[in-house]
Formats: C-alpha cells, sequence, structure tokens
C-alpha cells in the first residue's frame, strides 16, 4: 500500500488542475484505507488521516457542484473530518466544515446505500457534538433554563431526525444499528435541557445517555463500527473510473459497479452454497469478455489480460472481478487444476482493474492492495497447477499484471518472485517472455536480499515481441538491474539515460562524480515529489556543498515527512552535517539534537555516527560521544556505493536492501560494570575528531564511578617517532594496573605503550595496555568464561604451502607447550587433516587457542585448495586467538563477535623472524608461565625493554640468533605486539 500512494502522490507532482482530480481520490482513499488499518485515535494514524483528509478536501474543490460526483467526495471528506473530530479531538472547525459538506451530500439522490449511511451517521454525530458541547460547565454557569440555548437545541433535533431516518430505512449491522439506536437516546434525552423544557427533564435518564455517550466516545464510536475495512463487501470497495478529458462528461469517483445486465450477480454468486455455481458465473463471464468460448479458459484470460482494460466496459469488468473472487471463496476442495483456475482469473480480472484505475477492493485478510492479493492468488495457483500443465505459462506471464510500471523490481512481484522463478524454470518449453519475467524474478530476489551485482537481464527482455505489453515494464526492470549493478561496482551505468528521470540524471552524475551534471541535474528536478524523492533530492544538495541554507531548508522540510527507516536516518544525519557547515547561531545545538535522533534510528551507516562521535569529543561532549562511538562499533558497514548513491538508487527503483534495526548498545554503568569484571582501571576511547585525522579525542570512562570525562582533544602524533608532551599528559596518570583502549581507525596503529613516562621509561613498562573494539564488546567479553589454555590448542599451519618457515616455528611450539594439540595444513611431523575449511570449522568451537601460522585476506583464512573460511561467518567459538602475522582492521572484531575471548596480534608488520621470536616468548609466558593473555604479552614487551633480561635456557637456537643480531629496545618492533580480548 505504502508503494501505491508514493507512487500517486509521485504522479500528482506532475499534473495540475482538474487533471489531478482521479489521482486525488484514488490516493485518498489509500490514505483513509492505511488510516482504518493503523486504528482511529491512535496518535500514530493521525498523520494518515490528515493527508487523507488533504486528497479528499482538494478533491472536492476541483469537482463542480452540479457534479454528479461531488455527493461521493463529500461523503468522503465529511466522514473523515468526523473521524477526526471523534477520534483525536480535533477543534470545531474541523466539525462544522464536516456538517457543511455532510449535508449537501445528503441531498445527492445518486449515493450507494451505504454512502447514504455513512454520511447520515457522520452528520448525525457532529450534530450530536456540537450539541453536547453546549453542556459543558461554561454553558451551564450561563443557564440552560433561560432557553438561550436554541442553535443547540436545533443540533439536537437534527441528529435525532438523522438517526430516526436510519433506523427506519434499509437494514443496517447489529452493531451499527445498537449504536444508532444510543445515539438516538442521547440526543432525545439532552433536548428538553437544551431546550429549556423543565417539566420534561429527567434528570436519570440524562445521566444513562451521557455515561452511554462517554463510552461512545471512549471507544472512538461510531467511527470504529463502521469503516471501509470491516463494513463493505469486496464489491462495495471503492473503485476509481476516468472517463475522456477535461471537456468531457464529468468524473465518476468511488462507486458501486454494476454487474453486466443478464448476468447473475457477484453476490448471489457469493451466497451460493455451490463452487460449481459460482465458477460457472465467473466463467460465463470471461467468455462474454474474451469473446471466444471455444479457448481454454486459461488462453481466453491471457488474450484479455494482455488487451487490456480499455476495450471492456466498467461495470462488465467490476463484474468479472466480483464473480471471480466468489468463485475463489466458494472454493471447498475438488480438483486443484480447477481451483488454481479460478485463482487465475481472478489474478487477470484485479490486475486488469488496477490497470484501468489504479484502485480495487482490497483483502483485509491478505493486508495489501489489489495487485497484492493478486499475487497471493497467483503463488496459490502455482501451488494447484502442476508446471507441466498448458496454463501453467498463462500463470508465469499472468505476473507482468503484477509490475508497477515506473518501479517494475519492487511492489507485489516481490513478494513471490522466489516462488514464480522456481516454477518458470520447472516448464520445460518457456516462450520468451516467461523467460523474461523468469529473469526479472532472480534479479527482483538479489535486490531485495541486499545483493546489487547480477547478470543483466536486458537480453532476455530483448527477445520480448515488439509491442508486448510487458515489454515494457520488463526494458524499465533491466535498466533500473544495470543501475543496481553500477552502484555495486561503483562506476557510472551503460546506456540507463533517461530509464528513471530525474532522480536517474541524478544517480548518473552522482556515480561519474560530476559535480556540474549533478547541479544540472538537481535544477531540472521537479519541486513537487514524494517525500523520499525530496529527501534525496536535498542530499544531493548538500553534497555540492554551495549552498547550505538551502539544503537545511530542504532536509528539515522533509525528514519528519518520511517513514520510520533508514532514509529517515541518513537524511537526519545529512541535517546534522549541514547545520555544522553552516555555522550560524544556535547551529552547534540544532546539530546535536539531528545527531541525536540519527542515532535513535535504525540502519546506522557506522561512518555516519563515528563523525559525529568526533563532533562531539571536539565539542567536549562525552555522553552523546560514548552513544555514538558504541553504535559506531556494531553497526554493520556497507560495501560498495557511498549512502547517498545507495539512497538515490533505492528511490529510484523501490527497493530498499535489508535494513540494520535500531542499534541496542549498553550504558555507561553496564560498560564500567564490565571494566570492573575484567579488573581493569579505565577504558579510554581514542577517536578521530576532523576528517584529515589530525586531531583526536580522549574520552574516559571511570570503572568505579561510570563517570564520562573528555580528557582532552590532542594533535595526532606516532610515540614511536616523537616525545610530543600530548600523549603523557594524558596516559601518565595511570602508573600501574591495567588499561582497556577502545581505539578507532588509524589510531588503533598508535603504539601507546611505547608513550614516554619520564625517567626514560615507557608506558609499558609501567601499566599493561588491552585493546578493545568498543565498551559493548567488554561487555560481551566480561560474560565470557576462559578455557584452560592446553586443553585442546589448535595449529594452522601452511595449508598453501607459501610458508615453509613457520613449519619449524610450529613443530617447536607444540613439542615444548602443546605436545597433544591438533595440527591442520602442513607441517614437518603428521598431522590431523590437510587444512581446509571444514577441517579448521570442525574443531573451531573446542579450540580453546587457536594459533594462525597461514594467509589472511580480511577475515578470511587461506586454506588448502585455494579455498577460504570466512572467520565472521562462523560462530561457537572460543579460547584464545594467535595470530603469527598482521591482519585486516576487521579481523580482530570479528574474531571476538564469534566468541573468542581474546587475540594476540600485530599493529603493524615487523620481521618475520622477530615475530617468531615474540609468540614463542608468549607462548612460553601461556603454558610455564601460566600468565594471562594480557599479563603475558605485557611480560614479553618488557623483558624485550630491560637490558638485564634473562634468556630462557631452552630458547631455540634460531631464536637466540635473533636476541643476538636485534635490537629489542626499538619500539617498532615490541609496541607492534598486541593484546585485545578479555
Amino acid at each position: 500500500m505504502q508503494d501505491s500512494i508514493e507512487r500517486l502522490r509521485d504522479e500528482l507532482s506532475r499534473v495540475t488542475g482538474p487533471a489531478r482530480l482521479p489521482k486525488l481520490t484514488q490516493l485518498g482513499q489509500a490514505l483513509a484505507t492505511n488510516y482504518w488499518r493503523t486504528g482511529p485515535g491512535r496518535p500514530a494514524a493521525l498523520g494518515l488521516l490528515s493527508a487523507a483528509i488533504e486528497a479528499w478536501d482538494e478533491a472536492y474543490r476541483l469537482v463542480d457542484p452540479g457534479d454528479p460526483a461531488r455527493g461521493q467526495v463529500a461523503v468522503q471528506l465529511g466522514w473523515l473530518l468526523s473521524a477526526r473530530h471523534s477520534a483525536h479531538g480535533s477543534g470545531p472547525r474541523d466539525r462544522d466544515t464536516g456538517i457543511f459538506v455532510l449535508t449537501e451530500a445528503t441531498r445527492f439522490t445518486n449515493l450507494p446505500p451505504m454512502q447514504a449511511a455513512m454520511a447520515r451517521i457522520a452528520l448525525g454525530q457532529l450534530h450530536l457534538a456540537r450539541a453536547t458541547e453546549a453542556m459543558s460547565p461554561a454553558a451551564a454557569r450561563s443557564g440552560f433554563l433561560g432557553g438561550g440555548l436554541s442553535g443547540a437545541a436545533q443540533d439536537a433535533d437534527e441528529a435525532a431526525r438523522l438517526f430516526r431516518e436510519l433506523l427506519a430505512g434499509p437494514v443496517l449491522s447489529t452493531d451499527v444499528t445498537s449504536m444508532v439506536r444510543t445515539m438516538l437516546v442521547v440526543a432525545e434525552s439532552i433536548h428538553p435541557l437544551l431546550g429549556g423544557d423543565v417539566a420534561n427533564f429527567d434528570l436519570s435518564r440524562i445521566i444513562d445517555a451521557m455515561s452511554r455517550l462517554q463510552d461512545l466516545q471512549r471507544n472512538g464510536l461510531p467511527i470504529n463500527l463502521w469503516n471501509q475495512a470491516n463494513m463493505a463487501d469486496p464489491l462495495d470497495y471503492p473503485v476509481t473510473v476516468m472517463r475522456g478529458d477535461g471537456q468531457s462528461a464529468p468524473v465518476v469517483p468511488p462507486r458501486r459497479p454494476t454487474p453486466a445486465t443478464g448476468t447473475p450477480t457477484a453476490t448471489a454468486a457469493a451466497t451460493s452454497t455451490q463452487p460449481a455455481f459460482a465458477r460457472r458465473v465467473a466463467r460465463e463471464q470471461l467468455a462474454a469478455l474474451a469473446l471466444d468460448r471455444e479457448r481454454p479458459v486459461w488462453e481466453q484470460a491471457l488474450t484479455m489480460l494482455l488487451a487490456g482494460p480499455d476495450e471492456i466496459e466498467p461495470a462488465a469488468l467490476d463484474a468479472f472481478v466480483g464473480a471471480t473472487a466468489s468463485a475463489v471463496d466458494a472454493q471447498d476442495g475438488g480438483d486443484p487444476v480447477e481451483l488454481g483456475l479460478d485463482r487465475l482469473l481472478s489474478v487477470v480480472g484485479l490486475c486488469l482493474r488496477e490497470r484501468r484505475d489504479g484502485s480495487g477492493w482490497d483483502d483485509e485478510d491478505a493486508g495489501g492492495d489489489a495487485r497484492r492479493v493478486a499475487a497471493r492468488h497467483l503463488l496459490a495457483a502455482m501451488r494447484d497447477v502442476p508446471p507441466g500443465h498448458p496454463a501453467a505459462v498463462t500463470i508465469v506471464e499472468a505476473a507482468g499484471g503484477l509490475l508497477d510500471e515506473t518501479r517494475p523490481l519492487s511492489g507485489a512481484i516481490a513478494e513471490i518472485a522466489d516462488d514464480l522463478l522456481s516454477y518458470a524454470e520447472r516448464i520445460e518449453s518457456r516462450p520468451p517472455v516467461v523467460s523474461a519475467l523468469a529473469e526479472l524474478c532472480r534479479t527482483v530476489t538479489a535486490l531485495h536480499s541486499g545483493s546489487l551485482s547480477h547478470p543483466d537481464p536486458l537480453a532476455a527482455v530483448a527477445a520480448l515481441p515488439a509491442g508486448h505489453p510487458w515489454r515494457g515494464p520488463l526494458g524499465t526492470a533491466a535498466a533500473h538491474a544495470r543501475l543496481a549493478a553500477a552502484v555495486h561496482n561503483c562506476s557510472p551505468a551503460a546506456g540507463s539515460a533517461g530509464s528513471g528521470g530525474d532522480l536517474t540524471a541524478v544517480l548518473d552524475a552522482l556515480l561519474r562524480h560530476d559535480p556540474a551534471d549533478l547541479r544540472m541535474a538537481l535544477d531540472a528536478a521537479a519541486d513537487r515529489s514524494s517525500p523520499p524523492t525530496r529527501a534525496v533530492l536535498a542530499a544531493a544538495r548538500l553534497r555540492l556543498g554551495d549552498d547550505p541554507d538551502r539544503a537545511i531548508t530542504l532536509l528539515a522540510g522533509v525528514v519528519r515527512l518520511l517513514d520510520e527507516g533508514g532514509l529517515r536516518t541518513r537524511t537526519w544525519w545529512r541535517l546534522a552535517e549541514a547545520y555544522r557547515r553552516r555555522g550560524a547561531a544556535g547551529d552547534t545545538e540544532r546539530c546535536r539534537d539531528a545527531g541525536r535522533n540519527a542515532l535513535d534510528g535504525p540502519d546506522v551507516d557506522p561512518a555516519d555516527a563515528a563523525r559525529f562521535a568526533g563532533w562531539m569529543l571536539a565539542e567536549g561532549r562525552g555522553a552523546e560521544a560514548f552513544t555514538a562511538l558504541e553504535i559506531a562499533a556494531v553497526a554493520p558497514k556497507r560495501a560498495g556505493a557511498d549512502s547517498l548513491t545507495r539512497d538515490v538508487l533505492a528511490v529510484l527503483v523501490g527497493v530498499v536492501p535489508p535494513e540494520a534495526p535500531i542499534a541496542s548498545v549498553p550504558t555507561p554503568a553496564e560498560v564500567a560494570a564490565a571494566v570492573r569484571e575484567i579488573g581493569a582501571g579505565a577504558l579510554l576511547y581514542v577517536h578521530s575528531t576532523d576528517d584529515a585525522g589530525l586531531t583526536a579525542g580522549v574520552l574516559c570512562l571511570d570503572p568505579a564511578t561510570g563517570q564520562l570525562d573528555v580528557l582532552a582533544n590532542l594533535p595526532v602524533t606516532d610515540p614511536l617517532v616523537s616525545d610530543d608532551p600530548g600523549w603523557p599528559a594524558i596516559l601518565g596518570r595511570w602508573t600501574a594496573g591495567r588499561l582497556l583502549v577502545a581505539a578507532t581507525g588509524g589510531l588503533s596503529r598508535v603504539g601507546l605503550g611505547a608513550v614516554c613516562a619520564g625517567d626514560g621509561r615507557r608506558l609499558g613498562q609501567q601499566i599493561g595496555i588491552t585493546d578493545v573494539p568498543s565498551g559493548t564488546h567488554v561487555v560481551r567479553l566480561a560474560a565470557r568464561s576462559v578455557p584452560p589454555l592446553t586443553d585442546e590448542p589448535v595449529f594452522v599451519v601452511n595449508p598453501r604451502g607459501d610458508r615453509d618457515a613457520a613449519m619449524a616455528e610450529v613443530m617447536v611450539l607444540r613439542r615444548l607447550f602443546y605436545p597433544r594439540s591438533v595440527c591442520l595444513g602442513r607441517a614437518l611431523e603428521p598431522v590431523d587433516a590437510v587444512g581446509g575449511p571444514e577441517d579448521v570449522r570442525k574443531h573451531l568451537a573446542a579450540a580453546s587457542v587457536l594459533h594462525l601460522a597461514c594467509g589472511l585476506d580480511g577475515t578470511a583464512l587461506q586454506l588448502a585448495g585455494g579455498e577460504v573460511l570466512d572467520l565472521a561467518s562462523v560462530s561457537g567459538a572460543r579460547g584464545l586467538v594467535v595470530l603469527s602475522a598482521p591482519g585486516g582492521s576487521d579481523l580482530v572484531p570479528a574474531l571476538l563477535d564469534v566468541g573468542f575471548t581474546g587475540v594476540i596480534g600485530w599493529r603493524w608488520a615487523v620481521p618475520a623472524s622477530f615475530a617468531a621470536l615474540a609468540l614463542f616468548l608468549v607462548h612460553l609466558e601461556l603454558v610455564d608461565g601460566r600468565r594471562p593473555p594480557a599479563e603475558a604479552v605485557g611480560v614479553v614487551q618488557r623483558w624485550m625493554l630491560d637490558p638485564d633480561r634473562i634468556v630462557p635456557p631452552y630458547l631455540p637456537g634460531a631464536h637466540l640468533s635473533t636476541v643476538t643480531a636485534t635490537d629489542l629496545t626499538r619500539p617498532a618492533l615490541w609496541a607492534a605486539l598486541a593484546y585485545s580480548g578479555r
């Protein structure tokens, strides 16, 4: 339904004057339907109701007073005004306007019975509301008995008259009848009081009546007793038919369709208890419309679908839709193929009516608009009719009727794409249109799963016969698929010009990084468009960077109109950035507020959160910085193009990739408790405060108090080569114990242990430094138990034969420290397996220590046979990981995320001989010294810095040579060794 609303708004933005009327009625219907579903009286529904009122109000103003359609438009407008007044407590303007338009509506004799009853109920309720307002305390003080409230008495009389007319008219439902009677009692009981007739005033009756009235108001009645979702049978649902141009006959808005002459009505068929009768009615109507009774019903249906709705009388098409709906509803078993054909005919009817006017009866249980109802029927037909049946081709081809011409990769087709693709592939002899629709489904599935790279379906579309009705939407789908691939590859799309209007030009300019063309595309874009389109166009304005005032106006005007989702989150970020760029008075606070709104939304881009954290650190705002840093650490990263390019693509093609939920991060108090559990003296966040990375802010979390304190914003220097006093001034306050450091980006490679601590000593000689990705990780790590190191050691060594030197090193480690270890790969001794992905996966869950002497590519291990294992994809790991060489920036967080308790690795690359020595010493401290990993790393570093170091008695000769030939005190060597984890 939301797709239809956005499409209608987009179409309305391109037309003016009377031409807007048909789309306004469709938009008003769609918004009102969403309102009823959200729930009358709920605050979340008020925006939908107000938008529906705006649409119907404009439609009402466009219909001439003498036009028969005006009465039906007035009913819709008045009913919704009554809902806003009764269920949401709006002011007297809604009440009085509602009375005016509903009074006009009741004068039209062409209203269908349901709409006539709707008008009288709403009008009576509004008159009664105006009458009861005279009974307020202020009115009471003016005196009921003076007879001065004649206007209120007249309202009560008019309400009573309307309610009596309703009760004397056609039979209403039980609930509606009961409600009308109750309101009649209310109107009659208050009349004597309002008219000053004391003799006939019954206090007990009025108390009872007012009690009933209050109950009605509390329950939102009469609004929720009778709405378009639960009062109308399928054929009562609004249908909009537009004929001719502005000079022809008046437009007829929502109406009840009339069955074809001489044909049993759909209602009669629906009430029949014989499914065969309902089926016969539907197929007789099909034959009359297709004009060929000799061919099979599926061929007749396909002919009618491909011919389109223009040659079919609206009433006849509506009757066919109703008859097919009755045939589907009457099913009670029997031949599955016949049941499937019933559903196929319903699909054809619904698609034709949707193509005719964009509206139709809605299946409340199915929970979607007409196309989605049709999609569900088509899915059921695929289950009933086997792929080998002659009707199977028609079932697939009928899916073309579900396609939105402007966004064919989105909407109802997405709900059945997987099943339709599987069904089409099982048809042995596939005509070109079936192959093209199968490729479309393959593309839809890929896009909705978040994959933007997919083979181009253009070849399959090109094979379609010229003039085929589905060639247009399928061609658009192929163009959109190419755009998606271009976004995935961050490269311009060939041949995409003109496939999507304004947004295509904007997207092309973004992909080519061409500011001049981007400006031209934005200047040519339509001013009136849907909120998502306006949001991405405003963001593109901000990208130009030369007019933050205009960008702020556009972004601020649209952000609250967007649905809750990733686009709204990113629009808040962009608004925050625009305020920061402008820097006017008050913009700092506005930037901060917009950023906080973004942090509270779903699908946060970690890069956006990280930038905001830097801004907050620079301003000394620790609480906001803490939240932003934590969200940046846990939010999933997006590959491919930047967020603006992805957003433009999503709005253009109507496909929003899977979004991350609202991030859940711990509070400072929860992180502080975890820091205490681990036994550290503080947690420091070190994060860049400018885009160039020249300055860094330091945020300290005190585990004793949970207090956040921004310690400094200082120039970034390298402690390995600089004696700048900035780092010592911050870190020198800790002289013992252990410090947790969550450094981001390039700052994670700064060797803080090498900071000068005075007296020629280094910080690493005073305290132990443990790296952690975030406070969230600290909380998780604190809850994990650490297995005994020697329980089940696992070594992955040289599985591809490209690290022969590691085989000797691992042999020494296994013989001296881990004689019962598992070895995977190639070694100088027998191995347990060759080191393929399944070999490693088999031992991960039980490994107490996992020593990786293999190639690394990001988070993937390079294993035997050219295969890889992405460690980010495993689960249930435990224990310690030891890396023989540096990995990517994402490796350590990924290892901790899958369950490992710690990682011993490297900040930067060091000579292989030094790395082998350092890891030998670490294993020595872990096993012989029985030290925890953080302490073991610190002991090894201090040993290297000690000029009086004692060499272990069983240090292998190769390592002894390294000790002799290397200046181990160089910070570039020992400070590279790092521990991350518990």
